[in-house]
């Protein structure tokens, strides 16, 4: 047994399979996740040209308000206990046209439902229709109550079917685009989108729509015209490529621009389809240029361990781009993934790196106190945790530079790199036993007092 778990968490770590996924969190236990509301916002955001409405306490809102380290307007019907009792239905109808007055040039209105409107029925989807008809434009709802689904991840499907149902393909009909694409599933975190951009136009490629990182109701109503559909983030982008496959008939490909080896597949991969494969003569050249770029950092990670726990359709590509900086992953994890994700996952890392599912923080710290790993890779929540362990931590979705792509690799060398060598972790406990460190500390508080009693005699 890798750690210790819980008899009721069986299957949720698995050193050579599939750990068991799509399953509700134990009550009780303090889990990595986020709500279904969350999730739809992480799809919705970035729409720009909508307005964005929740339905809810307006603690929902606060909570919903920054995705990505992006602070995002919205706007909240700041349901309170007479709604609860009594309904929100005229509340919900007043904000929708003073959204809309604000903003008259919004294209959209987008109606979160949270926990609260889920629990008293209210007819948010007959609201939304009528608001419709009034003030001529697209009133759409979003099923997400908090309640209603596993994870965070069926909060993504709720947004992309709503996606899929109101807007993709509003546009007018007409023969496919030349030369271009849809990048689905592809959120545009610290500049990743315009990096993977400037490699298409470099094949001769343009991006009629990215859902998410760089939509808007004009160009989601201009998506179903594209040559191909280009899946980067797998769960959403996938269910998303199929429905637009079976509905207007366009192919996809799932690729990654995470590591050297990945974009260089995508890119050629790409081409490929489009029939233009002197189009990527340069990927090769360009993959070998990088790799010499990202030569001073890569003997400071050589033989280093990592641990990655994020979302699941990132972790094979990623676990992938570790490994090109010589770095050991020891663990892949995700607060959420579905079956097809750890698939995935597990083809890229094989069958020696144990894939945990929906892991809490005591499951974490004892791995990571059994297998102290140089790097820790996660989100904002296993962060504190790790810096308290004394064991670097880099954040994924970034908060600095853009990692797809090959400027992106150089990027996460360069920042991998820095944290592993940083001078703090000297200051820590990180390799050392419990009594050694408590032992150390003791040696120093009895040095420190030596200190000060002898500057106290000298100044006497």
């Amino acid at each position: 047994m890798l750690i210790e778990t819980m008899p009721e968490r069986a299957g949720h770590l698995e050193p050579a399979n599939l750990p068991a996924c799509e399953r509700r969190t134990l009550p009780g236990v303090i889990s990595q996740r986020a709500c279904l509301l969350y999730g739809a916002r992480w799809m919705l955001a970035a729409i720009r040209d909508a307005v964005h409405l929740i339905h809810g306490p307006v603690g929902c809102a606060y909570y919903s308000q920054t995705v990505r380290q992006k602070n995002y307007k919205v706007f909240s019907t700041g349901l309170g206990e007479k709604e609860i009792i009594f309904g929100g239905g005229e509340k919900l109808e007043e904000a929708i046209r003073e959204a809309v007055s604000l903003y008259p040039r919004s294209s959209a209105v987008l109606v979160y439902t949270t926990c609260a409107a889920g629990l008293i029925g209210e007819d948010v989807e007959a609201i939304c229709k009528q608001a419709a008809a009034a003030l001529g434009l697209p009133v759409v709802p979003v099923n997400c109550p908090g309640f209603g689904g596993v994870s965070q991840g069926d909060g993504h499907d709720v947004a992309a079917a709503a996606l899929l149902e109101h807007f993709i393909g509003r546009g007018s009909a007409g023969t496919p685009l030349e030369n271009s694409v849809n990048i689905l599933g592809e959120f545009d975190v610290q500049g990743d989108l315009k990096e993977i951009e400037q490699l298409l136009q470099r094949l001769g490629l343009n991006i009629i729509c990215a859902v998410s990182g760089r939509a808007t109701v004009k160009n989601l109503a201009r998506a179903h015209r594209a040559r191909l559909n280009i899946v980067h983030c797998g769960r959403t982008g996938r269910w998303l490529a199929r429905r637009m496959e079976e509905r207007f008939g366009i192919p996809w490909r799932k690729v990654s621009f995470f590591g050297l080896d990945a974009t260089a597949a995508a890119l050629q991969a790409i081409a490929a389809f489009f029939n233009r494969p002197e189009a990527a003569a340069w990927v090769e050249k360009e993959a070998e240029a990088t790799r010499q770029r990202a030569l001073p950092y890569l003997g400071r990670l050589a033989g280093k361990r990592v641990a990655l726990f994020f979302g699941a359709s990132r972790m094979g590509s990623m676990a992938g781009a570790f490994r090109e900086l010589g770095m050991e992953v020891v663990l892949c994890g995700s607060q959420f993934g579905c079956q097809e994700d750890y698939t995935e996952s597990r083809r890229c890392l094989g069958r020696g790196t144990p894939l945990i599912d929906d892991a809490h923080q005591r499951e974490l710290e004892e791995f990571w106190h059994r297998y102290r790993p140089d790097l820790l890779v996660g989100g904002t929540r296993e962060r504190f945790v790790a810096h308290k362990m004394g064991i670097p931590f880099l954040v994924f979705p970034q908060e600095t530079s853009p990692y797809a792509g090959f400027n992106g690799f150089v990027h996460l060398a360069r920042e991998a790199a820095a944290l592993v060598g940083a001078p703090v972790w000297r200051l820590s406990n990180n390799g050392l036993l419990r009594e050694e460190g408590e032992e150390k500390m003791a040696e120093y508080v009895r040095y420190v007092e030596r200190g000060k009693k002898e500057n106290g005699r000298s100044s006497l």
